[in-house]
């Protein structure tokens, strides 16, 4: 039986050869454009779950309610009556509403000490709805670090600005027209961009 050699033969294998700069160029084209399509995709999911989620929220351009609420008291104090009227002082108002119970409310709502109010074209106050306690609510701000205004709201709060959900936040003009309204989870630089338009 003859032994056969085994000879390789002269090809190219290679593995470490490099692409041709064209296929280099097409290829980083081809990930830049699926990474744009991903992020339309996400920024299209994102646009429209936000559009359901404040589907039952009072419309833009509307007039916002005037709401008798009372304040959180701090520390010893006692809760004062105090009212949101139109017009307000500022150009802008964040109207944010909260749940003491609410997850969510607890994650993005420190974010709301980030956005500029020294210039007093901004105000931007809380109003915690759902709550069992006044000490539920302090603790609950305690927690998240917030340090603008609080307010208690009721149920007749909720109903007159139509909340059903945590978080829900207004953007208010300095007439009282609703600027801009949204629910759920919000990041700093969104809310200043909302605040702004």
């Amino acid at each position: 039986m003859p032994v056969w050699r085994l000879t390789p033969t002269c090809r190219n294998m290679n593995s470490n050869a490099s692409p041709a700069p064209s296929d280099t160029s097409q290829r980083r084209r081809s990930q830049w454009l699926r990474r744009l399509i991903e992020l339309s995709v996400f920024i299209l999911l994102f646009s429209l779950i936000s559009m359901w989620l404040g589907r039952h929220m009072l419309d833009s351009e509307t007039p916002a309610p005037t709401s008798q609420l009372t304040t959180l008291p701090t520390g010893d104090s006692n809760p004062l009556p105090a009212s949101l009227h139109w017009p307000a002082q500022y150009e802008r108002t964040l109207v944010y509403f909260f749940a003491p119970w609410c997850s969510v409310c607890r994650i993005s709502m420190p974010g709301l000490n980030t956005l500029p109010t020294d210039d007093h074209s901004l105000r931007v106050i809380a109003i915690a709805l759902d709550w069992q306690s006044r000490s539920e609510v302090q603790q609950f701000i305690a927690d998240t670090g917030f340090n603008g205004e609080v307010f208690l709201g009721t149920a007749d709060t909720a109903q007159a600005w139509q909340i059903s959900g945590y978080p829900s936040y207004y953007v208010v003009d300095k007439q009282g027209l609703i600027v801009h309204s949204d629910r759920g989870v919000s990041t700093p630089p969104g809310l200043w961009l909302r605040t702004q338009l």
